[in-house]
């Protein structure tokens, strides 16, 4: 309210910053699209973040009904650059910082933004997801905070409890705590008078009636109410001895017919005003000591160098590309390396339908896993695969199929099936291989189909299928 900085706990939560709180809601929409409510803020935060000039309401209809796609395609129209598509082929850390960029979360370095990307960053070395990460913000966001450093110019708030070997040359205490107040306090009651037999001991609210229940009820009250006394003592001690130079406590005036209720700390105070004869009941202020400054401000040095901008620009704008195919590693040509390695394999245990070859191929091309060089011919060979004459019905769209689905055999192995299509009680084994046919490669495509044949379903057809610079299909 006056510009005044403050450092809290609660201010320095990573879910208190507005921004954050927006990349959580974008991931929730992404993962839920069903979401209207977390929707709702997503487009509250975008009206006043993009300076929206039409009416509120009128911005939030037109975009509360859109799907996702449509939805960001007409968030465009306000300058911002965020892509569905490309963000569904990116790494979990680079769709976080293509949300910063494509909705202009900040130009200049945001230490909540740079801590929640080091979360983020922590987070995808665990090989996590939109949902995985999600469920680990909703247990993790209450201790998740950025960390202030010593000497920030600020008003630092903070409980007494957390004050407890601090001290500050300037302390404001703005506290009438009532001693003995408990939010419904329970006791256990034993030795319990004859007439509650059979009960040894009973659950029962805390209050003054104790005293009249038992001589163990009166017992048990005043110990309780002593405790109450020293915990809210100590409290008191510890914020009165916190500062330095200034000490100024803001309390109630609890006084009734010029009785203090000694209760609440006001009360405490009015009794001790009384006794040093510095009490007058038309005044409200009261100063002790001597009010200047004794000590000298310390100007901190700032050890640390304070990145002014936030950096950040997608990989692909550099040009840099990652090589992480063996291939390259080992200086071979790239097609031996996909005639005889694992890479059309892997690629192919990702894909259901011919509509998948492009999102799959596009992945592996953003990840460097390969070259915009090498595209078209893996994709002719993955299509050859696909639109084989053998193949094609067991690519169909609306299939069943399990990809390299672990199955527990009944003496306990598991095998890991390539492809298995299941049409009602019919079943298609289908198992990708490279190099020359072997009877091994036959064998153990057997041993698929009569596990299969264990969980009652009939086996149609058995094939092998050799990927090379030609694909062979084999039936076993």
């Amino acid at each position: 309210e006056n510009l005044i900085p403050i450092v809290s706990s609660e201010t320095l939560l990573l879910k208190s910053n507005t921004k954050v709180s927006f990349i959580i809601n974008i991931l929730q929409v992404l993962q839920n699209p069903t979401d209207k409510e977390t929707l709702i803020n997503v487009l509250y935060f975008l009206y006043s973040h993009l300076n929206v000039q039409e009416k509120k309401h009128p911005f939030i209809v037109k975009h509360i009904k859109l799907n996702n796609h449509d939805l960001f395609d007409s968030l465009a129209y306000y300058s911002t650059s965020f892509n569905l598509n490309d963000f569904n082929l990116l790494p979990f850390y680079e769709k976080i910082e293509s949300i910063i960029r494509g909705f202009h979360l900040t130009n200049s370095s945001d230490a909540y933004l740079q801590f929640f990307l080091d979360v983020i960053l922590e987070q995808q070395r665990k090989n996590t997801d939109i949902q995985s990460f999600l469920e680990y913000w909703d247990r993790k966001k209450e201790n998740l905070s950025i960390v202030a450093p010593e000497s920030t110019d600020a008003v630092q708030i903070m409980t007494i409890h957390k004050s407890k070997g601090l001290e500050f040359p300037v302390v404001i205490f703005p506290c009438d705590l009532n001693i003995y107040q408990q939010i419904n306090p329970k006791i256990w009651l034993d030795q319990l008078p004859k007439n509650y037999t059979p009960f040894n001991e009973l659950l029962i609210p805390f209050n003054k009636d104790l005293n009249f229940v038992s001589n163990r009820g009166k017992e048990i009250y005043k110990q309780q109410r002593e405790e109450l006394e020293l915990d809210n003592f100590n409290l008191l001690y510890v914020a009165l001895t916190r500062p330095i130079e200034q000490l100024h406590i803001i309390t109630n005036k609890k006084i009734s017919k010029n009785i203090e209720n000694t209760n609440y700390y006001s009360g405490i105070f009015i009794n001790y005003l009384k006794k040093t004869g510095n009490w007058n009941n038309d005044k409200l202020n009261y100063t002790f000591g001597d009010v200047q400054r004794k000590s000298e401000l310390t100007n901190f040095e700032r050890k640390t160098k304070i990145q002014d901008s936030f950096i950040s620009s997608p990989w692909k704008d550099h040009n840099i590309y990652m090589l992480a195919s063996a291939s390259k590693l080992w200086d071979t040509k790239q097609e031996e390396a996909i005639e005889y390695g694992n890479l059309i394999h892997e690629m192919m245990s990702k894909i259901i339908s011919e509509e998948d070859i492009t999102k799959v191929i596009d992945e592996y091309t953003n990840q460097g896993i390969i070259q915009k060089k090498d595209v078209k011919l893996i994709q002719h060979i993955i299509i050859n695969i696909v639109k084989h004459p053998l193949l094609e019905e067991f690519f169909k769209k609306n299939i069943t199929v399990f990809n390299e689905r672990e199955i527990v055999t009944i003496d306990n192995q598991i095998i890991i099936p390539d492809r298995l299509v299941i049409n009602g009680s019919d079943a298609v084994v289908i198992d990708y291989k490279t190099g020359k046919h072997s009877s091994q490669h036959h064998q153990q495509v057997l041993k698929y189909a009569n596990t299969i044949r264990e969980m009652n379903l009939k086996i149609q057809k058995k094939l092998l299928v050799y990927i090379g610079k030609e694909i062979l299909v084999r039936e076993v």
